[in-house]
């Protein structure tokens, strides 16, 4: 008697079993880092604060490759060459899954001069400033060089990032005004595809840091409210307008305490040292911080942040003061109404410049603090710890991962 086999039980646990195979290897797949090679010309200020947030929290492996934060200009221009040199004298099995470049590189340059091999990665470029719109001071001469760069390299990068929804209308409106310019010839579509092809992520704050930072100053109880200026010693950041409304408040007997730090530069606007001297009984530190811890603590312990800004992209210092507990009082415009949400912003947004005394003075009277908490959950959507997982998103469906 001949047996007969049913094969089709056989059949459904072999499919299932290679199933099961397919699954796992997809898992595994999935979970294996991508390899990321991080440009940076100038490695300094925000663009720093960008790569080792993202460097410390991501699941992927990022490697910088930076340059000292000295002579922007030069930077632009010749950063590329150098950063070509060095993929050059890379070993020939050494592969990258993604580049990611902030918009001081010169993409379209590095491209030509880097290894072939570079030129089938996909490109992601992140957009601190642009020098289309970036306000000049006063003596500089109007030169379009570096704001055509920023126009190749967005041309040339596969994802664009902004780090604010203001940066990014400027710099497109701004492109639309500059080619306006050519005779002839104009691309087609140029902003359209620019727009395409670009997102909205924030800078990223260390949040891990900034709560280790409040823990250890505490809060000071009792005593005049005291006032941070963290932003860099420079005339975009409006220091005239901050230190005459505190000379004026200062004049009419309302009491505040002054924490004056930021980064200084070989240039720095007179009105610092002026503004030492005026309200030198009001100041409790006057000068850059160069250890970040000291800042940190130094900045957990004041109570208002305020910024008289006529340039901000993004806002990193007032994003970190909020977060460590600071009450902004900041101008209801450039990209601050984006941090601070619109039932708040008549509370801690002035209309102009002009009504910042008045502003303040009713401000210091009866500050806001009950809305301290809610404005700190505010700015820690922009904690790594949860951003880096964003950017990690982009980049894999950039990669094709």
């Amino acid at each position: 008697m001949v047996h007969q086999i049913d094969f089709k039980p056989h059949i459904a646990l072999w499919g299932l079993f290679f199933l099961a195979l397919i699954s796992l290897k997809e898992l595994f797949y999935i979970k294996l880092p991508m390899k990321i090679l991080a440009l940076e010309p100038y490695f300094g200020l925000s663009h720093r604060t960008f790569f080792e947030g993202y460097k410390k929290y991501s699941r992927h492996e990022v490697e910088i490759w930076s340059l000292p934060p000295r002579k922007w200009k030069w930077r632009m221009r010749g950063s590329a060459y150098h950063f070509a040199e060095r993929a050059a004298g890379l070993p020939a099995g050494a592969r990258f899954d993604a580049v990611i470049a902030s918009d001081f590189l010169n993409l379209p340059d590095f491209l030509a001069l880097a290894p072939r091999r570079f030129r089938e990665i996909p490109t992601l470029v992140y957009f601190h400033e642009n020098q289309i719109t970036y306000p000049l001071s006063h003596f500089a001469p109007v030169d379009f060089h570096y704001g055509w760069i920023n126009v190749s390299t967005a041309f040339a990068a596969d994802r664009l990032l902004f780090n604010s929804q203001y940066h990014r209308e400027e710099f497109l409106q701004a492109v639309q005004a500059v080619f306006r310019r050519m005779p002839d010839y104009v691309p087609e579509r140029l902003v359209e595809k620019i727009l395409e092809k670009s997102r909205l992520f924030p800078v990223g704050l260390d949040g891990a840091e900034l709560d280790q930072a409040r823990q250890r100053a505490g809060r000071p109880a009792g005593g005049p409210p005291a006032i941070l200026w963290n932003h860099r010693w420079e005339y975009d950041k409006g220091p005239e307008t901050f230190f005459e409304a505190l000379g004026r408040l200062k004049e009419e007997g309302i009491p505040f305490r002054l924490v004056v730090c930021g980064q200084p530069f070989k240039n720095q606007p007179p009105v610092f040292h002026k503004a030492r001297e005026r309200l030198a009984d009001r100041i409790d530190h006057f000068g850059f911080l160069p250890d970040r811890q000291n800042y940190l603590e130094r900045a957990s312990q004041c109570d208002i942040i305020i910024s008289t800004a006529v340039h901000e992209f993004f806002g990193v210092s007032v994003s970190e003061a909020i977060y460590l507990g600071c009450l902004p009082v900041l101008p209801k415009r450039l990209s601050y109404p984006e941090i601070i949400p619109p039932h708040l912003q008549p509370l801690f947004l002035y209309a102009d410049d002009l009504k910042l005394v008045e502003f303040l003075k009713a401000f210091l009277a009866r500050p806001p603090v009950e809305y301290r908490e809610e404005l700190r959950r505010q700015v820690a959507r922009y904690d790594w710890r949860h951003l880096a997982n964003e950017l990690d998103l982009e980049i894999e469906r950039l990669a094709g991962k």
